[in-house]
């Protein structure tokens, strides 16, 4: 936000440990103080202001009266005033919206900013109400509400006999949520309660300043006296307030310090994934992250490399010096953003496993985390099919877990699988992406991915897939040739489905739908072929239902999907079969074991709970990770049936499935996963998304209408609609959080991934007008190939996704001019 501090403005908000500790007291002398003083190594004259946000027993009780009557330098303002002298939550019946309060608080901070003269800094306090989890008009808590300003906190500590725990409780709140809190402030008292705070905080991180301050007088009945003795109080306690502005301006210095040598040291040190070095022309420094926005501190133009002035206004005076940005994360950090950075349910989640459990191993054990996670994923993800869960840490080795339960499973059935070639393949689609190990890896087509993997061999087969995309206006499925029968030539056949995104779903094809015959034609002549005329052996189906997404966000069309499942699972060519070691028939598979991997699309990514359910066909084994945990700690569950898991029954140990990782089921992990997994069944219960859906032509899910499936995408129609008839779009894919544009790519002979139109775009989105901030943001994305893609969270609000859709619409209708 444009608010934020910087080198020459600094902003602090004062919370308090309790009510009636002193806020307004000891925020009047600081901002007196700051007014008072020429602060820094230029001496320039020092303008303050004060913030008083929301103000309860006014016009009686008037804290910005108070500091303007004792800090007459000061400019002071309040926002909300309200009669009683009550908690704010109940001093009115008509609450504004906090997006309204939050607003409002930038927006007197920014203006405050703007008036500053070249030769003046600013010093802005913004005083809360009450305490630290003191509610507002909304009910929300205060500490949650700020949240998203982020400005440092000056804590006021309770000095009265049970002040210590109060002022802890308060301190390790802010903490939690992601404050910095440089100073911790207090009045003297017997119970001498600044001595063990001081001693107490000594070895904490980042550790605040702590001071005490004498007492103000008794007040007297007298206003004219009382006003006289806090005069004079004021000035005895100038020197105080003096030092700890001082000491904020030395932490203030520090911080942009360290802010500034992010970048420099970054380079030096570290090797980014997924990063060409030599092509990096700007380090995106994040300070932090809250709810879709990342505020990050951008390095000047000079200091990074001379094409970094492409960059938008990068390129303007403002390259001069460092400035903030804020930047909505289009790529929900790396696919695994389902409740928003910086959630503070998730957050308490992960301090009570934390301080119950640690980590804990997990073999033999059990432990009320990953139990309860284990009963939820059977009843959401797993409902209906799957009767266990494999845990492990990432994506990658999930799917590790899933090739050794589906292959071991097939050689119990196939005699002498494998023994033939010496190899036991999997059938795929191509562009299929699994992760980065070796046996995800061996699990995909030759690409971009394991190019240049010596060790790499290509185990499987890869069907080439029919794709879905909305152009102009229109759902299409495009159907290679090579599925058709056509001869090289021939053009891919493309059918036009309408503008209803459910029926691009629906299970019951219309007779003149030729898909099914076209489908089921190729795939039933694949396999004969692969097994009878080649001799290959095969031990899996492996897909990525619905949505393929590190292969490009290619939308694969689901009858396609729906048809290869009940091909392989009906083809009886796979091998000679032996007689089961296991006696279990529960959810015996068929054909072959059919893997489905959902760590992308999993736990609600694209509307719904899993892509299975959109498929309207289950798996014998499916992995999720990612959403699981709301994008805060790496976890993944491999979910697999009663029959899979009978395959490595026996009294021998060696028969059991031995993989296993260090933090297998860790408390922490768990627990957040059941706190996400509970949010986003709240949100599908509670009619979240019901305005997408028709918005999208979709009946919610309370629908009685079982032929309607729900299918929805939180990004407006509207302006999809415009996208999908731009010249330079190929097609957009639009599916529940997922927002992909597959670009028209000029240069032939830079195509998929190697293709430089995203990067083009994801530039030109990175950076937007001082003037257009109200109505657009920033949006931080990565280049995947010629597709443009945005993922918002589950919890994305509209207000929020227009601003992304105006700059999105904006940079696609330039760069197809």
């Amino acid at each position: 936000m444009a608010h934020l501090p910087t080198r020459s403005f600094q902003a602090y908000q004062v919370f308090a440990a309790n009510t009636n500790v002193g806020k307004t007291i000891f925020s009047a002398g600081l901002v007196r103080a700051a007014a008072a003083l020429s602060i820094g190594a230029d001496k320039k004259r020092t303008k303050a202001f004060y913030l008083k946000p929301v103000q309860t027993g006014y016009p009686v009780d008037c804290d910005a009266r108070h500091v303007k009557k004792y800090a007459p330098l000061v400019e002071t303002s309040r926002l909300y005033a309200y009669p009683d002298p009550v908690s704010p939550h109940i001093a009115t019946t008509e609450p504004p919206e906090d997006s309204e309060v939050l607003q409002a608080t930038v927006e007197a901070l920014r203006k405050f900013k703007q008036g500053l003269k070249l030769d003046e800094k600013g010093w802005a306090l913004l005083e809360t109400a009450g305490g630290v989890n003191s509610p507002i008009m909304s009910g929300t808590l205060q500490s949650r509400f700020y949240r998203p300003l982020r400005l440092p906190t000056v804590l006021i500590g309770d000095s009265i006999l049970g002040g210590i725990s109060t002022s802890l409780t308060s301190y390790e709140t802010l903490h939690q949520y992601g404050y910095d809190v440089p100073a911790l402030l207090l009045f003297h008292n017997k119970s001498k309660n600044h001595e063990f705070l001081e001693r107490h905080l000594a070895k904490a991180e980042n550790r605040p300043l702590v001071r005490v301050l004498p007492p103000p007088p008794e007040k007297l009945e007298d206003p004219q006296a009382d006003a006289e003795q806090l005069k004079e109080y004021y000035q005895k306690t100038e020197a105080y307030f003096t030092d700890v502005v001082k000491d904020l301006e030395e932490y203030h210095i520090k911080r942009f310090d360290r802010l500034e040598e992010l970048s420099d040291k970054a380079r030096d040190t570290i090797w980014w994934p997924f990063t060409q070095h030599k092509n990096v022309k700007e380090v995106t420094v994040i300070d932090s992250a809250y709810d879709d926005i990342m505020t990050t501190y951008v390095e000047p133009a000079s200091k990074s490399s001379p094409a970094a002035t492409s960059e938008g206004s990068i390129s303007d005076s403002s390259n001069k010096e460092w400035r903030w940005r804020e930047m909505f994360d289009a790529c929900a950090s790396w696919w695994t953003q389902g409740l928003g950075h910086g959630s503070p349910e998730l957050t308490r989640s992960v301090m009570y496993a934390s301080g119950r459990y640690g980590h804990i191993m997990f073999p033999e054990c059990a432990h009320e985390p990953a139990v309860k996670l284990t009963e939820t994923m059977l009843e959401t993800v797993g409902k209906d099919w799957a009767s266990r869960v494999f845990f492990s840490d990432n994506g990658s080795t999930a799917i590790e877990v899933a090739l050794k339960m589906a292959l071991k499973s097939s050689q119990d059935r196939y005699k002498n699988l494998g023994k033939k070639t010496d190899r036991i393949e999997v059938i795929g689609i191509d562009g299929g992406y699994h992760g980065d190990t070796i046996g995800a890896m061996n699990a995909c087509s030759p690409n971009l991915y394991n190019a240049q993997v010596a060790w790499y061999q290509a185990h499987g087969h890869w069907f080439t897939p029919p794709t879905v995309l909305f152009k102009d206006g229109q759902f299409q499925v495009t159907i290679p040739q090579e599925l058709t029968g056509s001869g090289s030539a021939a053009q891919p056949l493309k059918l036009n489905l309408g503008n209803n995104l459910s029926k691009v779903f629906r299970n019951n094809l219309s007779p003149e739908d030729p898909r099914l015959d076209i489908y089921k034609s190729h795939i039933r002549s694949t396999l004969k072929r692969l097994t009878e005329s080649e001799n290959r052996q095969f031990g899996a189906l492996l897909i990525e239902p619905v949505l393929m997404g590190a292969g490009g966000m290619v939308w694969v069309d689901p009858v396609f999907q729906r048809c290869l499942v009940e091909e392989v699972r009906a083809f009886k060519g796979f091998g000679e079969e032996q007689a089961l070691k296991s006696a279990s028939v529960d959810n015996r598979w068929e054909g072959l074991p059919v893997v489905f991997d959902e760590v992308f699309s999993g736990c609600y990514r694209l509307g719904r709970k899993s892509a299975a359910d959109m498929l309207q066909v289950n798996p014998d084994i499916a992995t999720y990770a990612k959403l699981l945990t709301g994008g805060l700690l790496p976890m993944a569950t491999t979910l697999t049936t009663s029959s899979i898991f009978d395959t490595f029954m026996s009294n021998v140990k060696t028969d059991a499935l031995l993989h296993g990782h260090s933090y297998t089921a860790h408390p922490i992990g768990c627990a957040v996963a059941n706190t996400s997994l509970e949010i986003y069944r709240d949100m599908e219960r509670d009619g979240s998304a019901d305005q997408a859906r028709q918005d999208w032509g979709s009946l919610s899910l309370k629908s009685d209408n079982a032929t309607d499936l729900g299918v929805w995408s939180l990004w407006d129609f509207k302006t999809i609609d415009k996208i999908s008839r731009l010249k330079m779009v190929e097609g957009v894919v639009p599916l529940g959080s997922v927002l992909a544009i597959v670009m028209k790519e000029t240069d032939a002979a830079l195509s998929g991934y190697a293709s430089l139109v995203s990067q083009e775009a994801q530039r030109a989105m990175r950076d937007i007008a001082p003037e257009d901030q109200k109505s657009e943001v920033a949006i931080f994305g990565r280049p995947l190939g010629n597709v443009v893609y945005v993922i918002a969270s589950q919890v994305s609000t509209r207000p929020q996704l227009e601003k992304v859709e105006k700059v999105l619409l904006r940079t696609l209708t330039s760069m197809s001019k």
